[in-house]
């Protein structure tokens, strides 16, 4: 089991030269004095806005600063970076997509490879825009997607070799999906026809519970209903 901890904090960039930067953030302090034995550096998308991205050309050398000061832990946390979900739209004219895409993503990937540190790489894999309906920011069913995806890249290989899932029909309209905790990079979907399928993944966020992962979800109507559990 681990004690997991969100040191994030809304709005904040990886440039130390910014209005908004994480570095002045008592989060940032927190999170060292934490103690972790695993770091996940999850920024960038604040970064690409106009005012802060002027400052761009320190975006590497501020991002290998703040892996040595996490490196440099007497915990000596495994430490992975993690590129931005993907922006989708203009809803929010000052979070610009096309410098994710183009310069902040790529520089993470190189970086991480220049470092020999392992990459989360949640632009490439968040590829579905209904998991953001404002265009930036997940909704349940993209929290989910992201959960798993995360738990792949941490513990990689580690997906159970026969899969034993159990469903509960606790009320009229509530299912509750049972699986074990070693497959927790996959995402329940689900389905009311096969023919043809429309598989969505189901609005709610899993937690693990002991040995196993548990997701609970009030249908809007209980029909036949199918469900799968997949890599999202």
């Amino acid at each position: 089991d681990y004690d997991v901890r969100n040191f994030g904090v809304s709005g904040r960039t990886l440039l130390k030269a910014s209005a908004y930067t994480y570095w002045r953030e008592a989060a940032f302090t927190n999170s060292q004095a934490f103690g972790p034995d695993i770091v996940i550096i999850q920024l960038g998308t604040n970064d690409s806005k106009p005012e802060n991205w002027v400052y761009g050309n320190n975006f590497v050398s501020d991002y290998k600063e703040m892996i040595g000061i996490y490196a440099s832990l007497p915990s000596a946390p495994r430490i992975y970076l993690c590129t931005p979900c993907p922006v989708f739209g203009n809803s929010n004219p000052h979070v610009n997509a096309g410098v994710i895409a183009t310069n902040i993503v790529p520089a993470i990937r190189e970086l991480a490879s220049e470092v020999s540190l392992p990459l989360i790489d949640l632009h490439a894999r968040m590829t579905n825009s209904a998991w953001f309906p404002d265009t930036i920011h997940p909704n349940t069913e993209g929290m989910a997607a992201m959960s798993a995806v995360i738990f792949e890249s941490l513990f990689q290989g580690s997906l159970a070799e026969h899969l034993e899932v159990r469903m509960e029909f606790p009320e009229a309209n509530t299912v509750v999906l049972w699986w074990p905790a070693n497959a927790a990079g996959l995402v329940a979907y689900t389905t009311r026809t096969l023919n043809p399928p429309n598989w969505n993944v189901l609005p709610a966020i899993p937690y693990k519970n002991g040995e196993f992962i548990h997701q609970t979800n009030t249908l809007t109507a209980r029909p036949e209903r199918f469900f799968q559990l997949r890599s999202p």
